[in-house]
């Protein structure tokens, strides 16, 4: 593993080792200096609260207690409130009394109430039985390996949707060819399996809305029969609703992708018979009803996936030749106010030609001012800023090959399933 990696499964696993065996020991090889860093942002000013261990400290019945084993329990809280998560993680190996303090509601609501940090992306799941995954930070600019999903069961194997350090992936049930849904939050290693739907169902679109005030989630899902229903789950509830249909003579389109903003949910229809249009619709979450379609633009509708970016909503769209091979990646926004959709930009060539090799298996996903288009299979990564109007790429992922993109970000949370 580089220099440029963060890997928090070695972290995790020493939780798990100190859990079983009470406790960390005294030893020769006792972490002998241990830093935590804690940076407060609030308008460019930073504050950096240091504790060290020494190294000559030694272990015995004579030895004067760490003095952070002194401080306040409620102290302690408030600083780990302003960690971001995986430093959590870190400073949880560096004794006992931090080790056992876990997640009390206290640090759970403090950690709500602490400025956000920016969340991971892309992310990168492994298709292996080790079920590990990696995201990057664009913060600190390393890839992160997350602690791996093996406290699943076996049978949620594909993660359809996140948000807000939640994930929901289907569960196959045995003996049919449908599938049930759970939700989980990976840092806790809480999961629940969801109330079955009253039919059989095939998944079209699955979307998450996370509220973190309500500490409430919706999952978004559509069915796909000879029309394509709607349903909502919320967790507030604990049960489905069944809303709208979508228009007559269109189903979901653009390889199943949506993106939510300001309270609509977008994705990619195509018109059954006819013109065979494609063209954007929208789905009101709170009115349950979808809105009318708006044709894409011609050239964009090769594998478009529609994204939310920053508040506005994009469609990213490939092209190709007939032997099936790259020969572009377009960017498009749909202008909100006059249903327009305007130009942004085109991948340049010799980039696309050595992250994808022209090799069509990829997928996009955005956060604030960047949009990330992932390759599956050399498993690189352009970036474009749209402030900066730049392309760039990002180091190569480290996990081994046979990956799955997620099209949403990871932010580490302590959100509850509930």
């Amino acid at each position: 593993m580089g220099e440029a990696e963060i890997d928090l499964r070695s972290r995790m696993d020493v939780d798990v080792d100190v859990e079983e065996e009470g406790g960390i020991e005294c030893g020769n090889d006792m972490l002998g200096a241990a830093a935590v860093s804690v940076e407060l942002g609030e308008k460019g000013k930073s504050l950096h609260n240091t504790v060290q261990t020494s190294s000559s400290l030694q272990c015995g019945n004579d030895a004067p207690p760490p003095m952070w084993t002194m401080l306040p329990k409620e102290l302690i809280e408030k600083v780990f409130a302003y960690l971001p998560l995986h430093s959590l993680f870190q400073v949880r190996t560096v004794c006992k009394l931090w080790l056992n303090m876990g997640f009390s509601n206290n640090l759970v609501k403090l950690r709500a109430e602490a400025p956000s940090c920016s969340p991971y992306f892309p992310v990168f799941f492994s298709k292996g039985s080790e079920r590990g995954w990696c995201a990057y930070d664009h913060v600190m600019c390393q890839w992160l390996h997350l602690p791996p999903l093996t406290f699943l069961p076996c049978e949620a194997k594909c993660i359809l949707a996140g948000d807000a350090g939640l994930l929901c992936l289907n569960q196959s049930v045995s003996g049919s060819t449908f599938s049930s849904l759970c939700v989980c939050n990976p840092m806790t290693k809480r999961w629940k399996v969801l109330p079955p739907l009253a039919h059989a169902w095939e998944p079209g679109i699955t979307h998450m809305v996370v509220d973190p005030d309500q500490k409430a989630y919706k999952l978004i899902v559509t069915l796909t029969h000879c029309v394509e229903s709607t349903h909502v789950f919320d967790s507030q509830q604990d049960c489905w609703q069944a809303t709208s249909c979508l228009p007559p003579h269109f189903l979901l389109w653009g390889r199943r992708s949506s993106a939510f903003v300001r309270g609509f949910l977008y994705c990619v229809a195509l018109e059954i018979g006819g013109l065979n249009m494609e063209g954007l619709i929208a789905y009101n979450v709170h009115t349950g009803v979808w809105t009318e379609v708006h044709e894409l633009p011609r050239g964009m509708r090769d594998d478009p996936y529609v994204l939310s970016c920053g508040g506005r909503v994009l469609v990213v769209a490939a092209q190709k030749n007939p032997n099936g091979r790259l020969t572009s990646i377009r960017i498009v926004e749909f202008n909100l106010r006059t249903k327009k959709f305007v130009e942004v930009t085109e991948m340049p060539q010799n980039m696309m030609l050595e992250v994808f090799r022209c090799r069509g298996v990829w997928k996009p996903v955005a956060y604030g001012d960047k949009i990330c288009v992932a390759s599956k299979k050399t498993l690189q990564v352009a970036v474009y800023d749209m402030a900066q109007k730049t392309w760039y790429e990002l180091p190569k992922c480290p996990l081994s090959p046979k990956v799955d993109v997620a099209p949403f970000c990871f932010g580490p949370s302590l959100q509850s399933l509930s």
